[in-house]
């Protein structure tokens, strides 16, 4: 079943590279239908100029758009004929349904259904692959506006006006707290633009690619006597985004929420011993005594990474007494 869109993305390349003008119908070009993405960021539809495309509507999951305007000279000078979204896709699968009109009456329509992963710790069912756009016939879509075979200065480029990445991948760096690498550019640390099929693969497996730049952090995790599993099969990139968080250290969610997906039965707190007045020891909504300005959270009592106690006590404590005298001078 899966070779349907590989064989239709075939044919519009070999039609595009025959006939460079030619804009087929209606059509869906990012995300491609059937496939799962994880960041809900793009929606890329070519619209077709046979007959010429005077609007569209955009259904998700039911709920549909106002007709959007894509007949203006202004517009058309800016995008041709195509319509580029930022869309608000549900986790789980959502069903697109595109309709395109010439004076208001209906000229094509099409339908997709996309799997949005929102949490890399999340099982993607097998029925929906990763979407991969650095693919051929789909860079000869986007050829005719960007840049898509930029040479290694271009690639490594530091300023945001010259580097051809940034054009479609700048929001992934408009947060808080940034990747050193992503920050400045640096594309190349990370990514194989001689990889093929697609391009820009990731040089080796997360865990050792990481370890190129933080080898001082693995010999550190390792002298500990415990490891916390991600972290021992390597599995750097489901707490870390290695472009940029709103949280510290580019963790990709609150603290809170990203340890209580893999342990929910501590979501309420009361894995914490009561202390002699009989309450339960806050996990949240306080402030931290070791990190002032900042609220208790699951890392202010374990180490996310390694410990010396089964339960990865921060400080190398390797008792619950120990560990709340760290906080507790009494």
């Amino acid at each position: 079943m899966r070779k349907i869109p590989q064989l239709r993305n075939l044919l519009v390349l070999s039609l595009l590279v025959l006939y460079p003008s030619l804009s087929l119908a209606l059509q869906l070009v990012y995300p491609e239908d059937g496939t799962s993405i994880r960041k809900s960021n793009y929606l890329i539809i070519m619209a077709g100029k046979n007959p010429p495309v005077e609007g569209l509507t955009v259904a998700i999951n039911g709920v549909d758009s106002d007709i959007i305007d894509i007949s203006s000279t202004e517009y058309r000078q800016a995008f041709g004929d195509k319509l580029i979204l930022m869309p608000e896709f549900d986790p789980g699968p959502n069903a697109l349904v595109v309709k395109s009109y010439t004076q208001g009456k209906l000229v094509d329509r099409v339908e997709a259904e996309i799997f949005y992963a929102v949490n890399p710790w999340d099982d993607t069912p097998e029925q929906y692959p990763p979407f991969v756009m650095h693919l051929p016939e789909n860079e000869a879509l986007c050829a005719p506006c960007h840049n898509m075979d930029p040479s290694p200065e271009e690639f490594n480029n530091y300023d945001p006006r010259r580097n051809p990445c940034n054009s479609c991948h700048k929001r992934m760096i408009h947060r808080k707290h940034v990747h050193g690498p992503a920050g400045v550019l640096e594309c190349a640390t990370c990514h194989d633009a001689t990889s093929r099929p697609a391009k820009y693969g990731i040089e080796g497996s997360g865990n050792s690619l990481c370890l190129e730049c933080h080898d001082d952090k693995y010999q550190e995790f390792n002298e500990q006597k415990y490891i916390h599993g991600p972290v021992e099969t390597g599995d750097c990139l489901v707490c870390h985004d290695p472009h940029a968080a709103e949280e510290y250290s580019q963790v990709r969610t609150r603290i809170n929420t990203l340890c209580q997906a893999c342990h929910e039965a501590f979501g309420d707190g009361s894995h914490v011993l009561r202390g002699v007045g009989g309450k339960i020891h806050p996990v949240a909504g306080k402030n931290d005594p070791l990190r002032m300005g900042r609220e208790l959270i699951c890392t202010s009592c374990h180490d996310p990474h390694a410990g010396k106690a089964k339960a990865y006590f921060i400080a190398d404590m390797t008792s619950r007494m120990g560990l709340c005298q760290h906080c507790h001078q009494k």
